[in-house]
């Protein structure tokens, strides 16, 4: 179970920044900056106030230019209208949604059009079901073929086969439970192929090393030499 909270607010020059403050039985201080800009920090549970103010001070600078680094890209599009023209993506490029008159059938991508039939073009909810569907199917059948791709080559460094869920994360792309069973979530398939891989690949490596150790950054590095330009890719991509 994930310790309560204690909300609290940085200074950095005249910027006044929140956070929430997690105590935990860890050795470091360290400071997760979220995709929807939310700033958690996590210390250590016998850390004297004091002590942790002082690791905070010092890590204000990077949370600063990293919060400046998100709010500069755009977040994923999310329409809510379901109206003809609007924006989805797929595999990190847009696709526009195209409503038709007809016998209500799988939505289905054709050329840079996301086509969709209904039988009352009004009729948003049966879109937005339809669109919803037609991501949870592709979610699925992509997250299934990069998880095999990279359980291939994560095999060799010796991490096990793991249990693998989908579903939808409002500040997270993926992560692992202590049980070694890996979340991903739902919009990753709206972002490039090589950020999927990146995630899946970073997920698997927690099931050797439940941290950001040295260690861990290594076994990753072996199994996905090129992850830190992945990273930054789908760093392009922040959740709305």
């Amino acid at each position: 179970m994930k310790p309560e909270a204690e909300k609290q607010t940085m200074e950095f020059g005249s910027r006044r920044i929140p956070y929430r403050l997690y105590r935990a039985d860890r050795k470091r201080l360290r400071i997760v900056v979220s995709p929807d800009l939310m700033v958690d920090i996590f210390a250590p549970r016998f850390a004297t106030e004091e002590e942790v103010q002082i690791a905070i001070k010092k890590k204000a600078p990077w949370v600063v230019r990293t919060l400046d680094k998100l709010e500069a890209y755009q977040p994923l599009p999310n329409p809510k209208n379901y109206l003809s023209g609007e924006t989805f993506m797929y595999l990190g490029r847009q696709y526009r949604l195209k409503v038709e008159y007809g016998f209500r059938k799988p939505a289905k991508l054709l050329g840079r059009f996301l086509y969709v039939w209904v039988k009352d073009t009004p009729d948003t909810q049966s879109v937005k079901k339809s669109v919803e569907a037609w991501y949870r199917k592709r979610a699925h059948d992509t997250m299934e073929r990069y998880m095999e791709k990279c359980q291939a080559v994560a095999a060799h460094h010796g991490i096990p086969e793991p249990s693998w869920m989908i579903r939808n994360m409002r500040r997270r792309w993926g992560s692992c439970s202590p049980s070694g069973r890996i979340t991903l979530n739902t919009h990753l398939v709206k972002v490039p192929v090589q950020c999927i891989e990146y995630v899946i690949m970073h997920e698997l490596c927690h099931l050797k090393n439940h941290n950001h150790s040295k260690a861990f950054y290594s076994l990753l590095t072996c199994c996905l030499h090129d992850w830190r330009q992945r990273k930054e890719t789908l760093n392009k991509f922040r959740l709305s």
